[in-house]
């Protein structure tokens, strides 16, 4: 499929088109005048084919996961993209929490004078917040993992002093350690554990 060319300068004609936007099925609605014009759902592909038919419009996404591609994916198409906070559109949603409910209560939200919309990340922005998670995950996950095994050992009565150097310092040496009384089965999967731990 060829990309849609970018259409001129966004000009607004009053419809509003409010996706609830998940991995493979997405539920959109479209409104204008404040009348339904579509409420339907897509497959990820159709939907793109879809969006690239439409005049310019605002496209209103509830700021969660992937939001901010099609955020700019709407972009690209010439229309004005809004994300608004998913407490804002909780506020708005009537009946059961359903794809075709959720998606209405992100166009009725989009309307409100004083809901506030989350600004759409640049591509190089969404890189470098993916980073980060990257970077806190980790680390996270290396606390976590000393923690247990700190935690463990000290059950065989091996103590581990605090800090990651000292970590890092002791585990090899406790692992050499054939007279520590550490089961081998738990010694090798210590050993496994601060080996992946440490790449």
């Amino acid at each position: 499929m060829t990309k849609p060319l970018r259409r001129s300068p966004y000009k607004m004609n009053h419809t509003i088109i409010a996706i609830d936007i998940a991995k493979s099925s997405f539920h959109v609605v479209s409104m204008k005048h404040n009348k339904v014009r579509t409420d339907r759902a897509f497959t990820r592909q159709k939907l793109k084919e879809w969006l690239a038919k439409q005049p310019a419009s605002l496209v209103v996404i509830e700021a969660c996961g992937s939001a901010h591609y099609w955020a700019r994916y709407a972009q690209s198409l010439g229309h004005q993209a809004k994300l608004i906070a998913p407490k804002h559109v909780k506020a708005f949603r009537q009946g059961h929490k359903t794809d075709q409910n959720d998606a209405l209560a992100i166009a009725t939200a989009s309307l409100q004078p004083k809901v506030k919309s989350v600004a759409v990340k640049t591509v190089e922005q969404q890189g470098l917040q993916s980073i980060d998670r990257i970077s806190q995950h980790l680390s996270d996950n290396q606390t976590a993992v000393s923690n247990m095994l700190r935690g463990l050992l000290a059950e065989f009565g091996i103590i581990i002093p605090k800090g990651i150097s000292a970590f890092k310092e002791r585990i090899p040496e406790i692992l050499e350690d054939g007279e520590n009384g550490l089961p081998d089965p738990l010694r090798h999967q210590i050993a496994a554990m601060f080996y992946s731990y440490l790449d």
